[in-house]
């Protein structure tokens, strides 16, 4: 799940509350603070754009709306990516989660 960087603190703190007071579930979080970097790329031109990083052979044509996928991006050179097709602008778009560490060579 992505929140809202200006609320993430409080929907973090809501989340642990919601774990704790339903522990009886088989659910757990993993908050993964600033080690991944999140881009949305929105508009008519975002999956061409997309494209140019994903692997050879990944088909966003068959990837449906609101569904996400983990890869790899730059020809498989950096690995423990996801993409997720989704939009808030009334566009068609994506957002591309990267390790913090590559986040600039993407």
């Amino acid at each position: 799940m992505v929140v809202n960087g200006a609320t993430k603190f409080g929907d973090m703190k809501h989340f642990e509350e919601q774990l704790e007071e339903h522990s009886e579930l088989d659910v757990s979080m993993e908050y993964l603070e600033d080690s991944m970097q999140l881009l949305a790329l929105q508009g008519p031109g975002a999956a061409a754009a997309v494209a140019k990083i994903l692997p050879d052979g990944f088909d966003l044509d068959r990837m449906a709306f609101m569904t996400g996928v983990d890869t790899s991006f730059l020809n498989n050179s950096i690995a423990g990516c996801r993409i997720t097709r989704c939009g808030y602008t009334g566009e068609d778009g994506f957002e591309i989660a990267v390790p913090a560490a590559h986040a600039v060579e993407v």
